[in-house]
């Protein structure tokens, strides 16, 4: 490698990092300028979507003014940021570009989409033009399209664009109930009627839990005690006991 092309190199480097640098944009330098939007900005950088949306290459940011945000503000931190990303079209648009929306529905997409996590078209919003005005809504059934496009903020040409809406977009949220619809109610306990006691019905007695009649009981030869053999224990033990006193006896003389 020649003493001349590790210049050179460095050179080039530099031109394109700086070249980068002048291309990237900073969403909330960009918002920092006009304080009619501050709470939205400073919502943006507390979720991280201000810094997701500095990663992207051609956004449009819909932004809401201090009065119209109180709202939103005080829901939960994971709503907000959802709410802020479907805020945020995945395409550049100003106002030039606004002009032209037929009255024809056009379908956006937005940040909130890449999530991962819209379910039921809550990822895309819909732009339409009714009479001179132009609607944002969520594509959402059930969503209504009442966010109306109030002017352009701020551009940098193909970038990004800050559009004005008049209200944060509503987003119709669906939830699955928490228990089966097919599911049997629960059956409340019935109260004892007057003068009857609570006390649970006898079991019923089936046949196995008869007892059977008792037999009358007959004694066999079998079954009687045996006299013969208790006579002849008790002799024997008699002639034990006398040999054993005349045993003690012959050892006394």
């Amino acid at each position: 490698m020649s003493p001349m092309s590790s210049p050179i190199v460095a050179l080039f480097l530099t031109f394109f990092l700086l070249l980068s640098a002048a291309d990237a944009f900073n969403i909330t330098k960009i918002l920092g300028s006009f304080s009619d939007y501050s709470t939205f900005n400073d919502l943006l950088t507390q979720t991280g979507v201000a810094s997701e949306i500095n990663d992207k290459k051609s956004v449009t940011v819909l932004v809401v003014s201090n009065s119209q945000i109180s709202g939103l503000s005080s829901q939960p931190k994971d709503t907000i940021k959802k709410m802020l990303s479907i805020h945020v079209v995945l395409d550049y648009y100003d106002k030039a570009k606004v002009d032209k929306v037929p009255s024809k529905p056009l379908t956006l997409t937005t940040l909130y989409q890449q999530s991962g996590k819209a379910q039921n078209q809550q990822g895309f919003l819909t732009m339409t033009r009714v009479g001179k005005q132009v609607s944002f809504g969520s594509a959402a059934p059930g969503s209504s399209h009442d966010s109306i496009f109030v002017k352009q903020v701020t551009t940098e040409p193909y970038d990004i664009s800050v559009l004005e809406i008049s209200n944060v977009i509503n987003v119709a949220i669906t939830s699955s109930p928490s228990y089966a619809p097919n599911a049997s109610p629960p059956r409340k306990a019935l109260a004892p009627g007057p003068n009857k006691s609570p006390l649970a019905s006898p079991p019923k007695t089936t046949r196995s839990d008869i007892p059977a009649a008792d037999a009358p009981s007959t004694t066999t030869d079998s079954d009687a005690p045996d006299n013969t053999s208790a006579a002849s224990i008790a002799s024997a033990s008699a002639v034990l006991f006398i040999f054993a006193s005349a045993c003690f006896m012959l050892t006394m003389i």
